[in-house]
């Protein structure tokens, strides 16, 4: 019965470990292009691949209503955010 248990308990720290190394390799994949702004237009962004976010910051906000403002992940400053 010592035999069974240890192994019980081996099975559970390596599909522990698994799911762990699992979501680390989420995480490596899930990657994010920052393009900053401060006037004028992005007219496209091209060959992102799938694994990529584009994450607009646009620093120009003279006339934007305050509650469409959010904090920049990249200084902190006030912004709008575009993703896609």
């Amino acid at each position: 019965m010592q035999i069974i248990q240890l192994l019980k308990k081996l099975s559970n720290a390596l599909l522990k470990w698994k799911r762990r190394l699992v979501q680390k390799i989420k995480k490596s994949r899930q990657r994010e292009i920052f393009v900053i702004m401060d006037g004028g237009l992005v007219q496209e962004v091209m060959d992102v691949p799938d694994n990529f976010t584009i994450t607009v910051l646009d620093y120009d906000t003279e006339g934007v209503d305050r509650e469409d403002l959010k904090i920049s992940p990249v200084d902190g400053e006030l912004c709008l955010i575009d993703r896609w």
